[in-house]
């Protein structure tokens, strides 16, 4: 798998318009797009990790799978974790949960979801392998 599949469920212009919103580096903020998306899938993988939230959960969270991605929305506590993991300061974090979500609200009527599910819950995009 190439870094440009890991961020295939994602546009340039989102993370450049989130960047630009947060004030972090363009490079920075698509580096932490990437690492996460890899992080994930060495973890349990990304269609693991989207099952075990479908169970865990009391609300399905996948609002939409589509060939390149998993849309789902979750407890804003799942992003301590990956937070943690990649070791980022408040504004990056900030700035990568805002890449997920603006991405998610962005793709919602093409991907076949009502964005307002959002609204109360954290979006993660999965590139799917």
């Amino acid at each position: 798998m190439t870094d440009s599949d890991e961020l295939d469920a994602f546009t340039e212009e989102v993370i450049a318009a989130v960047a630009a919103d947060h004030g972090v580096d363009l490079d920075r903020l698509t580096e932490l797009v990437r690492r996460h998306q890899s992080n994930v899938r060495d973890l349990p993988g990304v269609d693991d990790i989207v099952y075990e939230w479908r169970n865990q959960f009391h609300l399905d969270p996948m609002l939409a799978r589509t060939d390149d991605a998993y849309y789902l929305a979750l407890p804003a506590h799942v992003w301590d974790e990956f937070a943690d993991d990649l070791d980022v300061v408040d504004d990056e974090r900030a700035a990568l949960v805002a890449v997920h979500d603006q991405q998610a609200r962005a793709d919602a009527e093409t991907a076949g979801f009502d964005a307002s599910r959002l609204d109360g819950d954290a979006a993660v995009v999965l590139t799917r392998t």
